[in-house]
């Protein structure tokens, strides 16, 4: 739905092939029926087919966050990302626009410098472990337990991985 949804003009089965699997052995066939799946699940009229396409316009969380971005609005687009999108998905075209709205809201955060939307990312399970984010909230609030955490993150950066580490 989300990659329909960003195509209005439709997109053509091997298009749809390649966005969703990686593997190369899964055939039109298998992507045919998980479409004849899908338009029993929203019912008649909503997903056309030659190009595949949604009948009526859907807006995602995902294509707010994108357009308040581009507007500036970068607390409004904090308030409207919900999470990584579909983050359990594998799917390749799922997987760059998770990356590529996470980093894009990431980005604008940094630069924001706003010491109570940093803290919301950095507090909310996606931004826990960020360092950057955790380096540019220390550097507009910095309390102790955010230089706790940062000291932490670097730390935990700084430790010796792999199969000989103690």
């Amino acid at each position: 739905m989300v990659l329909l949804a960003r195509r209005p003009e439709g997109v053509t089965g091997d298009e749809l092939l390649c966005a969703l699997y990686e593997d190369e052995s899964v055939t039109p066939v298998t992507l045919r029926a998980e479409l004849a799946r899908l338009r029993r699940v929203l019912g008649p009229g909503l997903l056309a087919s030659r190009p595949y396409r949604l009948s009526r316009p859907v807006v995602s969380d995902a294509a707010v966050v994108e357009r308040r971005l581009r507007t500036g609005a970068v607390a409004a687009a904090a308030a409207a990302y919900g999470g990584p999108l579909l983050p359990a998905s594998q799917a390749p075209a799922v997987v760059r626009l998770r990356e590529r709205l996470a980093d894009g809201l990431r980005g604008a955060l940094i630069a924001r410098r706003d010491p109570d939307l940093l803290a919301d990312w950095a507090h909310a399970p996606w931004g826990e472990d960020d360092l950057e984010v955790w380096r540019a909230l220390a550097a507009v609030r910095p309390a102790a337990a955010v230089r706790s955490r940062l000291a932490a993150l670097e730390a935990e950066l700084a430790a010796p991985t792999g199969p000989h580490a103690r």
